[in-house]
């Protein structure tokens, strides 16, 4: 069972409910309430709100705990069964800063769920790639669009809260390698690996004018197919449609 020894133990039903999960990811949040841990526990649990999380932080830096991180949490939409979620005290508008305690148990955290799930240390590139973010970074991170948690905390996230992060690390951000499957890289599909193809091959010095839209359409084909020329390929080897050797030169790992 994977638990925060630094947190407050306060499970919630769905703690036993939920499927389990290996978590990819971490996504900062702000709960638009004043409340302590106990608070929003309650809060969860009177109400049938299904949209719980992983962690709350309070404003003096008290953490709770709801559910273990192997276990689904329902507050990222699209990225649910991959996401830890945290939800930390704010004003009812989502307007006002992490407090520097808050700051702190959030960098825990972090740190906590980087050795403990192996969470690279990168903020989040795509709503599917590895790393750690907050709830407003990605569209298919929230059912209905969120401006979570606030302009405020998005700036910390950014300049304070991540920084510490790695400093506390040592270290910095760790270059990881997107997992794609190799039936969703081919001509005329749209999806979040061949998003993740065409950003490699980007970072690779191929040209895609459209950029990384996600569509493998004649210009994904043609980087493709570049790129395997310059490796020395020809013919049914270079035809844009890339294989497993394609995606480890590009730095993809192959589901």
């Amino acid at each position: 069972m994977a638990r925060y020894r630094g947190a407050t133990w306060l499970p919630i039903p769905e703690n036993t409910t939920q499927t389990r999960i290996t978590p990819t990811q971490l996504i900062l949040h702000s709960a638009a309430a004043p409340w302590s841990p106990q608070r929003l526990r309650d809060f969860w649990n009177e109400n049938g709100v299904v949209t719980e999380s992983h962690f709350g932080v309070g404003y003096d830096g008290a953490v709770g705990q709801f559910m273990d991180t192997n276990v689904r949490a329902d507050a990222n939409a699209s990225a649910n069964n991959r996401a830890i979620s945290v939800e930390s005290a704010a004003d009812t508008r989502n307007s006002d800063p992490w407090t520097p305690d808050q700051i702190d148990t959030l960098v825990e955290i972090m740190v906590w769920a980087h050795r403990t799930h192996g969470i690279p240390a990168r903020i989040c590139r795509s709503d599917t790639d590895p790393g750690f973010g907050i709830h407003r970074m990605f569209r298919k991170w929230s059912v209905d669009g969120t401006e979570c948690p606030g302009d405020a905390r998005a700036k910390q996230f950014t300049d304070t809260v991540f920084p510490r992060f790695l400093e506390a690390l040592g270290n910095t951000p760790t270059p990881a390698r997107p997992t794609v499957k190799l039936e969703n890289l081919r001509y005329g599909k749209t999806n979040g690996d061949v998003a993740d193809l065409q950003r490699a091959l980007i970072e690779h010095g191929e040209k895609i004018p459209a950029g990384a839209t996600g569509h493998y359409g004649d210009q994904t084909k043609a980087a493709v197919a570049s790129f395997q020329r310059k490796q020395g390929w020809t013919g049914s080897d270079a035809d844009g449609i890339p294989g497993v050797e394609t995606c480890k030169r590009l730095d993809l790992k192959v589901a």
